[in-house]
């Protein structure tokens, strides 16, 4: 029979990776921008993948059966994070768009884990 760490373990290696890569998203939000132009949606590509890899072990960290909590934990960090970038010097503007891309990207990594995790 293969060896399953328990789900304590794998829920604390979650929370690890969760601030882990909320670290990152926070160092790379309020970094200064870059000046070159990037194709129009690449930044909302972007915005939804790193919150759907936030969300997804914030959903493990928390139990798949709270992934609307990791929804809107990474949510509410995102606008956090906009408005960060809004008030900063960084030559960063806050993005309601932004905001709509972090929160789908949220809700599909949350939702990507609960529903593969086969609970009912």
């Amino acid at each position: 029979m293969p060896y399953r760490p328990p789900f304590q373990l794998i829920r604390r290696l979650a929370m690890v990776a969760s601030l882990l890569v909320a670290v990152t998203i926070a160092y790379l939000s309020l970094m200064p921008a870059d000046e070159g132009a990037a194709p129009v949606f690449t930044d909302k590509v972007n915005h939804f993948l790193a919150y759907a890899g936030l969300a997804a072990p914030l959903t493990l960290a928390l139990h798949p059966k709270r992934w609307v909590s990791a929804v809107i934990v990474a949510t509410v960090y995102g606008i956090g994070l906009e408005f960060g970038q809004a008030m900063g010097d960084a030559g960063r503007e806050g993005s309601m768009l932004d905001a709509a891309a972090n929160f789908l990207g949220a809700l599909f990594g949350a939702a990507l884990i609960r529903f593969s995790a086969g609970l009912r």
